[in-house]
């Protein structure tokens, strides 16, 4: 038996003395299990969408457009009116002890967008100590029916999902009538018309996991019990739904609901009566029945709220709703894929992206045989330089040194020490290739070195830094056996940049080494060299006494 501190104050005016009750004293409906009857709902908290479907190619299709539902719903609470004395020598008195109720339920959904109901509730058993000590002796009657209820619910447009199944946010609006049908001599009925009024949001997941929260007001004549204000309340309700073993239609839902007085006496504490129970659901597709059970209690902080209460449900509801369910829990397969195109060279290239369907070949050359043009061993989709064979030092199926055109392409630039003339020892392989492409080339008759810089430094620096460099690379072929006769050098300072002096990656590009094949002449005449640009005369070749190593 429940003890809250916070009732005492209250109730302390009718117990303590054990006298008879205030005349102010007024019986009413303690029943705070309120089911809603629609197969999707959380026992006690509802989901936005009514039951049904609308079909716009069918729209008189009544057998996916009207969807119906029953069944019972019943719950077993203890404590849930038990008065609690102040005094240490006095006793609490439990008015409504315990209580056994069933609420048969009906419902029926309208294209989706509306859903109406009726519950009546029928109190099988209760009870309870002599309610002497509330004004009348004997005790509360065991049987007895309760408050017959009309519900209903329209989904808001444009927060409606469109099929039962789907995921995605939902609202409705919910309204309801109590009729005073319940015996409120035996805390079962209020004794006059009552109403609801309510909003819905909730959200369901692709998962099918379902969050629900409703909000709203239960209109109630205004009742004074044990120093208590009773009357219209303020309700709330959130409930999830998840699913555990989705393929058997076993899910687990849990929901808090309570309500809360709009008015209340100035010395009374506030009455919450609200209730957190749990449970397991299961959705038997086959013979469209819904089964729920679980369980839980009250918060202790208002006399109408229970101290346990069970319930289990059973609803059937057969066509659309249970279809949908179904589609839910054993969604339909997609087609098998169609047989993969046939491969007829087995190069895992099929279908119009294999350009060479009957011979096989790497996806990256579009199923077709890689080719090697030069023979250097670089295929020829990788060879930068097909029509090149590369030499031992190549990089990318291009040698370091090829002839193209009127000049001798070098794969790097010739590196020198900084501001100075002498070559790198990395630079040796470059030259050397560029020396054997002279040696079998003989018909080239004379080759001009040229020399470049950035735009760093003035411009007699310049041209002199790349005279300098232009005869180092001139004598290091010379050196390598090249006739002094084929070859000449030319500075050519910053005057003929690649590219904008404005960082240091384009002035690298302008600091490097050029060969250019000068033009052939008739006769033994070799072709001249040209004149320097800054001295304006033939710079003879000089022989270097320095090994290029």
């Amino acid at each position: 038996m429940k003890r809250s501190a916070c009732l005492s104050l209250g109730l302390a005016l009718g117990l303590v003395a054990s006298g008879p009750a205030s005349a102010q004293d007024a019986r009413f409906d303690v029943q705070a299990f309120r089911p809603v009857g629609a197969p999707r709902d959380l026992v006690i908290v509802g989901q936005s969408r009514p039951m049904g479907d609308y079909d716009p190619s069918r729209p008189l299709a009544l057998d996916k457009s009207i969807a119906v539902s029953g069944g019972a719903f019943f719950n077993l609470a203890l404590d849930p009116l038990t008065l609690v004395a102040a005094g240490t020598h006095s006793k609490a008195v439990s008015v409504v002890g315990n209580r056994l109720q069933l609420d048969a339920m009906a419902s029926v959904g309208l294209f989706g967008w509306a859903e109406l109901g009726v519950d009546m509730p029928l109190v099988l058993a209760q009870a309870g100590d002599n309610l002497e000590a509330i004004g009348t002796e004997g005790f509360i009657q065991s049987f007895t029916p309760g408050d017959l209820r009309l519900t209903g619910k329209v989904a808001v447009p444009y927060l409606r999902r469109t099929k039962p199944e789907d995921a995605g946010f939902g609202a409705a609006l919910t309204f309801g009538m109590g009729l005073p049908t319940g015996l409120q001599e035996a805390f079962a009925g209020d004794g006059a018309v009552t109403g609801n009024l309510g909003l819905i949001l909730d959200y369901r997941f692709e998962s099918g996991a379902l969050l629900a929260l409703n909000t709203g007001l239960w209109l109630r004549p205004d009742y004074e019990f044990a120093g208590v204000q009773w009357g219209s309340s303020g309700t709330f309700g959130i409930g999830a739904e998840l699913p555990l073993i989705r393929g058997w239609g076993i899910n687990a839902v849990g929901m808090l609901s309570g309500s809360t007085p709009l008015k209340k006496l100035p010395e009374d504490p506030r009455q919450i009566p609200a209730e957190l129970l749990v449970g397991l659901r299961w959705y038997n597709t086959a013979l469209g029945l819904h089964v729920t059970v679980g369980g839980g209690g009250g918060c202790g902080c208002s006399l109408t709220a229970p101290t346990m209460r069970l319930f289990t449900s059973i609803l059937w509801a057969p066509g659309p709703e249970t279809a949908a369910i179904k589609r839910y829990i054993d969604p339909p397969q997609p087609p098998p894929p169609p047989p993969p195109p046939v491969d007829p060279d087995g190069d895992s290239v099929i279908g119009e992206g294999d350009r060479c369907p009957a011979s096989a070949g790497p996806v990256e050359n579009g199923g077709c045989p890689d080719t090697d043009q030069d023979g250097d061993g670089v295929v020829d989709r990788l060879d930068r330089c097909v029509a090149h064979v590369a030499g031992p030092r190549g990089r990318e199926g291009c040698p370091l040194a090829r002839i193209d055109g009127n000049k001798i392409i070098i794969l790097d630039q010739v590196h020198f020490a900084t501001d100075q003339d002498v070559i790198l020892p990395e630079s040796f392989p470059i030259l050397e290739e560029v020396a054997e492409e002279l040696l079998k080339h003989l018909e080239i008759q004379r080759v001009l070195v040229e020399a470049h810089t950035d735009a760093r430094a003035s411009d007699v620096y310049n041209y002199d830094l790349s005279r300098r460099r232009a005869s180092s690379v001139m004598n290091f072929l010379l050196d390598s056996g090249i006739a002094v006769e084929r070859l000449c050098s030319a500075g050519f300072g910053r005057s003929r940049p690649l590219a904008a002096n404005d960082s240091e990656s384009n002035m690298a590009l302008n600091r490097r080494v050029e060969f250019t094949i000068l033009p052939p002449t008739e006769g033994a005449l070799m072709p001249p060299c040209p004149l320097d640009p800054a001295a304006e005369q033939v710079l003879p070749p000089v022989k270097s006494t320095k090994s290029k190593r």
